[in-house]
């Protein structure tokens, strides 16, 4: 038996019938992909789940707009009398030995009373339990009675709450797949939206297998009823323009605002009325008002930020709750592009300006070239050819890392921020392989290189994975 959210109650009689037959429709899915086999009938405050599968509760826990999942026996009367006798058995070994209270509710006409009830099946139990104790039971037993049925509720857990996936409007998510963005999605898609996810490819530290891996684990487990679909766009070429032509400290937001772009003219496409961002306020650079005011302006639509109050330790927490701490811990959630000082209050006629120096025409074909990607069927690909697990013979190891990232290791430290200075000096007669905390910067660093005819490579996992002589 599951619970309806309190929120769906509240609705009108014609919104109430149309969250319903969303929520059921929902709930047949949950239990489609999960391949258990079970009937679900709406009520106009339950919905009730024939199965014989005890994995069926668990799948339903992450529907959104259920309150509670509870296995329920139930038992057919036609007198008080017959209602004890029936229910006396199924309940005698959850009171075994511990002080119980019966919670009985009733529905329709009878000839007795809920507290009726209570007291002839209590003393049917009472010889095979520890006593009666209404204050502070071990055991509380939910009893609910409609017509001629008594549901006995013998294990209930939470739902998930909410409103169902499917009645909100349509939503487009800039998911990175860092903590943020999964836990934002989640909690659109907890308000009843039907979100779709946009991958940015940002030439390398977008780390999109990973941010495709936890798009898959997120909305396969928390959207039944939804076809899953993420959208990569390729915005390396806008990372390399701004690498090559904006000052420093303004990239960041000037990228923020080719990613609201590029997010606005996707929603577009797919009928989406709202960007979905994982930005909390004040957490970063790009993240104070004035940035996001500044950043805001290339929207074309709006923007939802469910994480704007909520601090790093709530966020995390949360992707705990939701399970895509893991996989998201794996990701690096920024690009960081940026050298020297950042600007926290951009001014926007200075970043209108400095965008004035890029092509927007860059955006427009990232767009129309987005891969489509479904994340029923979809598997990470091969590592690139210049993401290594071992040294390569004779390799110069670069640590890539900032100089307040710990010790040197390897034979020499060149910062990923002074990437540009310092590459056209390498030799091209010989191999390097570059390293960083976790491998992402590298990546960039080898990738970029390569195609300029070096014979450079990435260290994936980072410097934990550099044998000791190297480091």
């Amino acid at each position: 038996m599951l619970k309806i959210a309190g929120e769906i109650g509240t609705k009108s009689a014609t919104t109430r019938r149309r969250f319903l037959r969303t929520l059921a429709s929902n709930a047949r899915s949950a239990l489609r992909r999960g391949g258990i086999r079970g009937a679900v009938e709406p009520r106009w405050s339950r919905l009730f789940v024939r199965t014989d599968d005890p994995a069926a509760a668990q799948a339903l826990s992450r529907v959104f707009g259920v309150h509670s999942i509870s296995q329920t026996s139930p038992v057919r009367f036609d007198s008080l009398e017959k209602l004890v006798e029936r229910a006396e058995p199924l309940l005698r070994d959850l009171v075994r030995g511990k002080k119980f209270a019966l919670r009985v509710r009733r529905r329709g006409e009878h000839p007795f009373r809920s507290r009726d009830v209570a007291v002839s099946l209590g003393n049917a139990l009472l010889p095979v339990s520890g006593g009666v104790d209404l204050s502070h039971p071990e055991v509380k037993v939910p009893i609910e009675i409609s017509g001629d049925v008594a549901h006995l509720l013998t294990r209930t857990i939470p739902g998930p709450g909410g409103l169902p996936v499917g009645v909100g409007g349509r939503a487009l998510s800039l998911f990175s797949g860092g903590f943020d963005s999964p836990v934002a999605t989640w909690m659109a898609m907890r308000r009843g939206a039907t979100v779709e996810l946009l991958v940015c490819d940002l030439g390398g530290c977008g780390q999109v297998d990973a941010a495709l891996g936890v798009a898959r684990d997120l909305v396969s487990s928390w959207a039944p009823g939804v076809e899953p679909v993420a959208h990569v766009v390729d915005l390396a070429p806008v990372v390399a323009a701004l690498r090559a032509r904006v000052d420093p400290g303004i990239r960041q937001v000037v990228l923020k605002r080719a990613m609201y772009r590029a997010g606005t003219l996707m929603a577009e496409r797919r009928g989406a009325e709202a960007l979905v961002t994982g930005e909390a306020l004040g957490q970063v650079s790009t993240q104070t008002l004035r940035n996001l005011s500044v950043a805001e302006d290339a929207a074309g639509m709006l923007i939802l930020r469910p994480l704007i109050g909520m601090d790093k330790d709530e966020i995390i927490a949360r992707a705990r709750q939701v399970g895509t701490h893991d996989a998201s811990a794996l990701v690096q959630e920024h690009c960081n592009i940026a050298t020297g000082r950042v600007e926290t209050a951009a001014r926007l006629q200075a970043v209108v300006g400095a965008e004035g120096r890029l092509d927007d025409s860059f955006i427009d074909a990232a767009v129309e070239r987005a891969v489509r990607v479904d994340l029923t069927s979809w598997a990470p690909g091969p590592a690139p050819e210049h993401v290594v697990d071992e040294l390569p013979k004779g390799s110069v190891v670069v640590d890539v890392r900032e100089p307040e990232e710990g010790p040197t290791v390897g034979d020499v430290r060149l910062p990923f921020g002074l990437a540009r200075d310092w590459s056209p000096g390498l030799e091209r007669s010989k191999t390097y392989l570059f390293v960083c905390a976790r491998g992402n910067l590298s990546e960039i660093v080898a990738h970029d290189l390569r195609r300029q005819g070096y014979d450079a490579y990435s260290l994936a996992g980072g410097i934990s994975r550099l044998p000791t002589r190297a480091a």
